[in-house]
């Protein structure tokens, strides 16, 4: 097996646990569902560190994590509501939000530019740790707030996005933020047109 596969193989694994996560909610079992998700966000956290460690970065790489991530966050939403109906009720503004400018990305991309809008950037990156974390306090009934602030960052980071896709159209590779795209655009463009 070449190390350089290892990457995809642990993004991979993040889709395959989906079902296990939808089949533990759909049964019931609050522990299951939060171990094989909690799992499942180790994944995430881990793939584009040992990505950019064996110097095994590629597209194929970076829109398999970003499908795995839709699925992710979808199977985690559905869990939440099938386990903890009434904490959702309560928060679905908040989630309502931080969905609307996740897939306010996604539809941007595939609308304006055909693809999926695949940065990877800093804040998207901050997002899904602090997601994670936001999830136990949240999930425990101890505090809301946490959560409260990774939706603005969900928003403020998808925003962001917005940002680099209108000021580098034509870049399909990892931008870590909108000024890092800012000065793709300056590089590119003839002094008269930045």
């Amino acid at each position: 097996m070449s190390r350089s596969r290892w990457p995809n193989y642990l993004t991979a694994t993040r889709i395959a646990l989906m079902p296990a996560v939808l089949v533990a909610a759909l049964g019931g079992s609050r522990q299951w569902f939060v171990v094989l998700l909690v799992a499942s966000l180790l994944t995430d956290a881990v793939d584009g560190f040992i990505a950019r460690r064996l110097k095994a970065e590629t597209d194929f790489g970076r829109k398999l994590d970003s499908a795995a991530d839709y699925l992710t966050l979808l199977t985690g939403i559905a869990g939440i509501a099938l386990l903890w109906p009434e904490l959702m009720h309560r928060e679905l503004p908040w989630v309502v939000a931080g969905l609307t400018g996740f897939f306010m990305v996604v539809v941007y991309g595939f609308a304006r530019l055909g693809r999926a809008l695949c940065y990877h950037t800093w804040a998207t990156k901050v997002l899904a740790v602090a997601l994670a974390l936001a999830l136990v306090p949240l999930l425990a009934e101890w505090t809301d707030i946490p959560f409260h602030v990774v939706m603005v960052m969900q928003v403020l980071g998808s925003l962001e996005e917005l940002a680099i896709a209108a000021l580098v159209p034509w870049h399909a590779g990892e931008v870590p933020t909108a000024w890092h795209a800012w000065r793709l655009r300056r590089v590119r463009l003839p002094p008269t047109e930045s």
